[in-house]
Order: structure tokens, then C-alpha cells, then sequence
């Protein structure tokens, strides 16, 4: 079954950032170890090193990435 789950919020600093996404790591290995989760997460006022970093503080670490992508909502 496909799943997307979306949460966006204009008050969160960048360490309630880190908790939450902390917390969704520290459910998923507690509840669903052998399923395979995607998580993206969108924070266009962060450079890609801020995001990199807050994304590496997350313990266990990911199997895979983080991976991050960055674009531009201009037209060129």
C-alpha cells in the first residue's frame, strides 16, 4: 500500500526539526524494522550543508543518504 504522510509547519526551529525527524527514526526502528521508509523532507530556507547536517545527527543513520537535492522554484 502506498502511504504519504506530510507535515509542514512555519514555527519550527532548526533543532525542533532535528527532534522530530529524530523521532520518526526512533519509531521506525522500534515499530516497523523490516520495512523499507522514505522520508523527504523540504526546508528551502536551509543550504544544503545545514540540511546535510541536521540529516547526519539522526542516530542509527540512514542506509542510504541522505541524499539532497537542490532546486529552484525560478524559471530560467
Amino acid at each position: 500500500m502506498k502511504v504519504k504522510v506530510t507535515i509542514q509547519s512555519t514555527e519550527l526551529t532548526k533543532e525542533d526539526l532535528r527532534s522530530l525527524l529524530q523521532a520518526i527514526r526512533d519509531c521506525e526502528q522500534s515499530t516497523f524494522r523490516d520495512k523499507k521508509i522514505f522520508i523527504l523532507v523540504e526546508v528551502p530556507d536551509f543550504t544544503k550543508d545545514e540540511l546535510a547536517e541536521i540529516l547526519k545527527s539522526i542516530k542509527p543513520p540512514y542506509s542510504y543518504g541522505p541524499v539532497i537535492l537542490k532546486y529552484s522554484s525560478k524559471k530560467t
